[in-house]
């Protein structure tokens, strides 16, 4: 067993106590002082200088040049736990996306990391990420200068994966990643829709939002096929409507809320173009108006193949296998990042679902294996100390 693996198992412990502490007090968006308060106590006890930053934490172990960036995200989802876990979160908030996972094992990268503080050949900087959830955190965090003083040469990130998410092994050792393109953008749109009120009864004297709303969602399932390559990949999603509140009034208002993702920026700019488009030309077809708005989004999560091949192979000397994957659906706002630094990101597999890990990351009743969190706390190690070494 590699040194570096044998210092995360020996904080088994701990990565577990941190883990349950933050899901038990599970906290949303930026709203996180409980999180906050653990992941700086415990950074300052291991004689780390945290310091706040963009709605998050961070501080970095050794000094000069290179800097390698490692980030991990705080924020949980809102929704009611149901795992049945016996330090499950009873406040409405729910970790079922792994991000108290993610804290702790980059809490224990940075003990170990500070323990061979003298030997690094570079400065690792520690991003605590909030608001993952909202696609808004990494882009606070980057607007408020997190790739700067000292400036960042690349970044790295890890995912927990578990449960029925892919054809292949979940069970705690596994690393998997994508050669390149990793998560595909995601954009979350609100779409207005303005009409005229009438009584049912007569609503040729009425403009019904409703009516529009239908035809616009009908027009934006067709989007992907007709003005996309077949060959690519992309995903639009209605996840809203809502109109009127009486059978027999027609409604002047209609609101849709839905997402796309796209793995090229292309596509992605042009389904910005043409949801907008689309939902105006079809309203203007009944006379009605719509507007649309972006809420909020971010860029294709892409790797940049170098570093993904380097890191990979570091990875390989404390994990058991380390399997090269196609691109997943899920969109993640590390993505930001990677508009500005060559990145790598990777799914840590925690739960297999042979295991009795039945259910994936977003659902109330996910369960995560907590023996694979020294493996992701020994990646994140062992990848900032070779990586240093070798961007001198």
């Amino acid at each position: 067993m590699h040194s570096i693996l044998q210092e995360a198992m020996a904080l088994k412990e701990e990565l577990i106590a941190y883990r349950r502490q933050i899901h038990e007090n599970a906290e949303l968006a930026f709203d996180l002082p409980k999180t906050r308060k653990l992941v700086t106590d415990t950074l300052c006890t291991i004689g780390c200088d945290p310091k706040p930053l963009g709605g998050g934490i961070t501080c970095t172990i050794g000094s000069g040049a290179p800097v390698l960036l490692l980030r991990a995200d705080m924020d949980a989802l809102p929704q009611t736990e149901e795992s049945g876990l016996d330090f499950a979160c009873q406040n409405g908030a729910c970790h079922s996306c792994g991000h108290d996972a993610h804290t702790a094992m980059l809490l224990a990268a940075a003990k170990i990391l500070k323990s061979h503080e003298s030997e690094l050949t570079g400065t690792v900087k520690l991003m605590f990420q909030a608001g993952e959830e909202t696609l808004l955190g990494s882009q606070k965090m980057i607007d408020a200068g997190i790739l700067e003083n000292p400036k960042v040469d690349a970044a790295m990130g890890l995912h927990m994966n578990f449960g029925p998410c892919g054809k292949f092994d979940m069970h705690p050792g596994t690393l998997t990643y994508s050669a390149h393109q990793m998560m595909p953008s995601a954009d979350e749109f609100k779409i207005t829709v303005k009409g005229h009120s009438a009584h049912g009864s007569s609503a040729f004297l009425g403009i019904s939002a409703v009516h529009a709303a239908s035809a616009i969602v009908t027009a934006l399932q067709q989007l992907l096929s007709l003005e996309l390559p077949a060959d690519e990949q992309a995903m639009l999603s209605i996840g809203s409507l809502h109109s009127g509140n009486a059978s027999n009034i027609i409604p002047d208002e209609a609101v849709i809320m839905g997402n796309f993702r796209a793995y090229n920026p292309q596509y992605r700019i042009l389904m910005q173009e043409r949801v907008a488009e689309i939902a105006a030309g079809i309203a203007a077809a009944w006379r009605a108006e719509a507007s649309t708005e972006y809420i909020a989004g971010v860029a294709p999560n892409v790797n940049d193949p170098d570093m993904a091949a380097e890191m990979a192979g570091y990875a390989a000397e404390v994990m058991e296998q380390v399997i090269v994957i196609p691109p997943v659906k899920g969109s993640e706002d590390f993505a930001n990042l990677c508009d500005h630094v060559p990145t790598f990101f990777a799914n840590v597999c925690a739960g297999d679902p042979a295991d009795g890990y039945q259910y994936a990351m977003h659902n109330p009743k996910a369960r995560l294996d907590e023996d694979a969190l020294p493996y992701g706390a020994a990646v994140h190690a062992i990848c900032a100390i070779k990586w240093l070494e070798n961007h001198q």
